[in-house]
């Protein structure tokens, strides 16, 4: 039985943390890895990012066979969404391609599990109540333009046959719970036996 590997995307404020600890709390064996990525948005950040997902697509393959499940809060999807944005002075499209390929010759069971909230209005309160990267401001008109930018690139990671996708509406965080409990079998002691 091969592990279970979970991306987890989303918008600001649209509660990645709150859905990822609630994972990592209800599997038997996981680790949660948070990547926020790094601050240099000039053209000199594209090998940053290149060597950053280079090393850590060698961790996955070299984890595959560890009888642990691992869960990403983001990926390279988010460096790609940030680029479309124009948060970022490069293009990642390349990369962002070259790395969907090898995701998806991962020897993992792969779910992508995008979030997001089906009335927008409700960023606005979450980003006030949370603490934000001195670097990247955030506003509730940003996660609006995030939300759109990653339905996009779920349409596009959908195309690959290995990865599941699972799109969440988190605008009550005890359905969404209940919803992906449900689809990947949360709380089951024998998960990666």
């Amino acid at each position: 039985m091969k592990n279970k590997l979970m991306i987890v995307v989303g918008p600001h404020g649209v509660g990645k943390t709150h859905l990822t600890d609630y994972i990592r709390d209800n599997l038997e064996s996981c680790n949660l890895y948070r990547l926020s990525g790094h601050a240099d948005k000039t053209a000199n950040g594209l090998k940053y990012s290149q060597k950053m997902y280079e090393a850590f697509f060698n961790y996955l393959e070299s984890m595959a066979f560890v009888p642990v499940t691992i869960l990403l809060d983001s990926f390279f999807m988010t460096e790609e969404l940030l680029a479309r944005l124009g948060e970022k002075d490069y293009s990642f499209t390349e990369d962002y391609y070259a790395f969907l390929e090898r995701l998806n010759a991962l020897e993992y069971e792969i779910y992508y599990i995008e979030l997001y909230l089906e009335n927008t209005d409700h960023y606005q309160k979450r980003i006030q109540s949370r603490k934000h990267h001195n670097y990247f401001p955030i506003s509730a008109e940003k996660s609006v333009k995030e939300q759109k930018g990653y339905d996009e690139i779920t349409k596009e990671v959908e195309a690959y046959s290995n990865i599941h996708v699972i799109r969440l509406a988190m605008d009550d965080y005890d359905k969404a719970y209940e919803m992906l409990s449900q689809e990947l079998k949360l709380g089951d002691k024998d998960e990666n036996a």
